[in-house]
């Protein structure tokens, strides 16, 4: 018990719960796992880190400390590295990083086929919704293994966003153009890092709270 309490007070080993679909298909809404600051973060790892804006884990144990608000995400940028992501596709010092990687994307796809033909399985909590205009379409989330089950019946487009109002990277330039699915070349400052969930569309990640402070990163997820 006592090694347990050292354990958690030093970082060296965390608890953790995941309450959102930020990093599915990767990391799913209920799922349990570890963290520790033993380990030295790497691009493709996912990382947990402290942050001013909301929760997005939860430490099993540690609610009612004040250690400012916990975040989760794939660390895709360490200092020096240049990234720019070209309509959804994100690449690192001109290498495709997404390539390897099984991650949600948005797709648009009338209403009919919705009903018709995406199976109830499919069809979870936040993964479709309404497209306006036109009122005929929706919008879903999908995964590389539910894209090789649909794409022979039915056209899935991708959608990818040009808004740019809502948040991503106004803490940079205030008057970005920049979107969530095409921005940059963007270089990581020394001691700085950049973390993006593998769920892209559905993801408050440093596309909106910004790079990530090296003395903020709590821990590496064990396992993933």
């Amino acid at each position: 018990m006592v090694l347990w309490v050292v354990a958690r007070l030093t970082g060296m080993l965390q608890f953790y719960n995941i309450p959102t679909p930020a990093n599915e298909p990767n990391l799913k809404i209920g799922e349990k796992f570890f963290t520790t600051n033993l380990k030295e973060p790497k691009p493709y790892q996912f990382i947990a880190f402290t942050s001013v804006a909301e929760d997005s884990i939860i430490s099993r144990g540690m609610e009612n400390f004040k250690f400012g608000s916990h975040y989760l995400y794939r660390l895709c940028g360490v200092s020096g590295n240049t990234l720019e992501m070209k309509n959804a596709v994100l690449y690192v010092d001109g290498k495709n990083f997404d390539e390897d990687l099984s991650l949600k994307y948005e797709f648009e796809i009338s209403k009919k086929s919705f009903e018709d033909i995406i199976e109830e399985a499919d069809k979870t909590d936040g993964s479709y919704k309404p497209f306006y205009p036109p009122e005929d379409s929706m919008l879903i989330d999908l995964d590389r293994t539910q894209i090789k089950k649909y794409q022979s019946l039915l056209k899935l487009t991708p959608f990818i966003s040009r808004d740019t109002a809502n948040g991503p990277f106004k803490w940079l330039d205030k008057n970005t153009t920049w979107t969530v699915d095409n921005f940059g070349p963007l270089t990581i400052p020394q001691g700085y890092y950049f973390g993006l969930g593998d769920n892209r569309h559905n993801a408050l990640d440093s596309r909106f709270t910004g790079f990530i402070k090296a003395a903020d990163i709590k821990g590496v997820v064990l396992g993933k």
